[in-house]
């Protein structure tokens, strides 16, 4: 999202916009054009899709916020995907290097499941919780599975890196799912006119708002340690 690429664009160097909306910036020792592909898994895999094309890079780093669904994390947890799910199954692997190197950056490995609509009760997140298996760390967001299709599609290798917006025990407000377009983005006027209608959820989207105004920080400064290594 917009408010996740301000964040990452405060840890660049050397920002100028290019083509398409996207924006080249330097990023400790590496050349890296950003890119925001927008919520949802037709416009997380459109965008991502369209970014390869238009980059051709040497590797794709797809970064957002999740939900927990398992006990083990906390909210401002960096995670990485390890293996990714949605409703066809599992998607490519992500590069072993690249993994790899995320955790020896501090990012906890986790299976990531994406989903169509968001996950806001406790109850739907046993239920994907229960879908892990054995796997000790979960986490749901709603691009990851695309944009690791995309990706993988054009030959780059690809990682995820995730930042923990929800804890396991969050409750949201029920009328998030209702709010997704027929595009599978959610519609902030729409989650507007719901809160002006449920005013006692407004509390809940202005912690949610600062969350992700934290998890964008924290995924910036992961990306940073990331790359110091270079490319």
């Amino acid at each position: 999202m917009k408010e996740e690429r301000k964040a990452i664009l405060r840890q660049a160097e050397d920002a100028r916009p290019s083509e398409g909306g996207l924006v080249a910036a330097r990023i400790e020792a590496c050349d890296v054009v950003l890119a925001v592909t927008g919520d949802g898994p037709r416009r997380g895999g459109e965008g991502a899709a369209a970014l390869c094309d238009a980059a051709r890079p040497a590797a794709f780093i797809g970064a957002g916020i999740a939900g927990a669904l398992t006990p083990g994390l906390a909210v401002g947890d960096v995670v990485v995907g390890r293996r990714i799910f949605d409703a066809r199954g599992e998607v490519p692997a992500p590069d072993a290097r690249l993994l790899e190197r995320a955790i020896a950056a501090g990012g906890a490995a986790v299976t990531l499941q994406s989903v169509d609509r968001p996950a806001v009760s406790r109850g739907e997140r046993a239920v994907l919780a229960e879908a892990l298996g054995a796997e000790r760390l979960g986490a749901a967001d709603m691009e990851s599975a695309a944009w690791a299709r995309a990706a993988a599609a054009r030959g780059v290798p690809y990682l995820v890196v995730r930042a923990i917006s929800d804890a396991l025990e969050d409750e949201l407000p029920a009328y998030l799912p209702r709010c997704v377009g027929a595009d599978g983005r959610i519609r902030r006027v729409a989650v507007v006119a719901h809160a002006l209608r449920q005013p006692a959820t407004i509390p809940t989207l202005l912690r949610m708002r600062r969350r992700v105004a934290r998890c964008g920080e924290k995924l910036a400064l992961f990306l940073r340690a990331l790359l110091a290594e270079g490319c």
